[in-house]
């Protein structure tokens, strides 16, 4: 065989498998469907533009059309892929620099992180930003039922599962002024993802504020514990645990819970906007899962903890990503909704923790 065919050959096949490989590793995401189109297209050109590679067919058209033709080396079609392919990793990297942000919207007057002020406030670039919605204003109601609550977790639980998916890859992050409940069920569906930057609310200034990864020279971190009733009630099958970060969870708002032993969480101080930082969170959501794994060195016949909680909506989606990790290690979790308006102070609340999924995200009376 023909030294320049069997070149060309080779040249063929080895440029559809690099253009192949290519097209495997980086299309993860449908996202970057153009840039890989451009990368694998500039592969081919550079590759195709060797004369081994269209002599073997310029020369069979050359031979039909009986006409003579001398082929060489494209430098233009070299500099043509080139090209594509400088462009192709360039609009690469710039889809992979965008962050994609799950909101869920639990009030009416709540705004997207995509509005022009908070963008501004946040330094993001407003094209950079890929938001995605959850809004169960139209449903949510303190008086809930089974009906109003089986929509929202089932819209939850598609919403969340489908960010996770949409965004994996990327960068993304998380907002949100929902319910706690509801808040924690979606962080049972994003455990496995990337969602590591937080938007927090600032009511003071009216604006939104990211979790920093470190804390500030000299900035003193409050400190979080646990304390246990003074005489535990050792054959207790149910408990309450009492979070307090943003507000001390008072006495007089447990009565519903009577009887009950109840184990508190605290920080040294509790305010609005306490977490400021990424290590903080994990700390403060290590703490929290670790000790609800270790009630059953004080309660061995524990089978359900009654979680009341005022938390930030970080919090509590950190704490649902750890539930989803270590549902058999933990009693059944049932998260509370506080409503201060009413005698009853926890209307309802939805099991977010416990060794049957199927059980995930049932409604609970108060």
């Amino acid at each position: 065989m023909n030294i320049t065919i069997m070149m060309s050959i080779i040249s063929v096949c080895l440029g559809v498998l690099i253009a192949w490989i290519v097209s495997k590793y980086l299309r993860k995401n449908s996202e970057t469907k153009i840039s890989t189109e451009m990368i694998t297209s500039g592969i081919a050109l550079v590759v195709g533009a060797f004369p081994g590679t269209k002599e073997v067919i310029l020369g069979l058209v050359a031979k039909y059309l009986e006409i003579g033709e001398n082929v060489g080396t494209d430098y233009a079609m070299i500099a043509c892929g080139v090209i594509l392919i400088l462009f192709g990793i360039y609009y690469d990297l710039n889809i992979r620099d965008k962050i994609y942000v799950l909101n869920m919207f639990g009030i009416s007057v709540q705004k997207e992180i995509s509005d022009e002020k908070n963008i501004k406030d946040l330094k993001l670039a407003d094209y950079k930003v890929k938001e995605s919605i959850i809004d169960i204003v139209g449903i949510y109601d303190n008086e809930m039922d089974e009906k109003r609550n089986e929509i929202i977790v089932g819209k939850i639980k598609k919403s969340a599962e489908a960010f996770a998916n949409r965004s994996k890859g990327f960068k993304s992050g998380f907002t949100g002024m929902a319910p706690i409940p509801y808040t924690i069920y979606a962080g049972l569906f994003l455990a496995n993802g990337d969602t590591r930057r937080y938007f927090e609310y600032h009511r003071q200034n009216s604006r939104y504020c990211e979790l920093r990864k470190r804390k500030k020279l000299r900035e003193v971190i409050p400190d979080i514990k646990i304390q246990y009733p003074e005489h535990p009630d050792e054959d207790a099958a149910e408990v309450v645990m009492a979070l307090s970060v943003t507000r001390t969870v008072q006495d007089s708002d447990l009565v519903q819970f009577d009887q009950k032993d109840v184990i508190r969480i605290d920080t040294d101080e509790t305010k609005d906007n306490l977490i400021t930082t990424l290590a903080q969170l994990d700390k403060y959501a290590k703490f929290i899962n670790d000790e609800l794994e270790q009630l059953k060195n004080t309660y061995p016949k524990l089978r359900k903890v009654h979680l009341v909680a005022a938390i930030p909506s970080c919090l509590s989606l950190e704490i649902g990503k750890l539930f989803a990790l270590n549902s058999h290690r933990l009693p059944q979790v049932i998260s509370y909704h506080y409503v201060s308006s009413e005698q009853i102070k926890y209307l309802f609340g939805v099991i977010v923790s416990d060794g049957l999924e199927t059980n995930r995200g049932k409604l609970v009376k108060g």
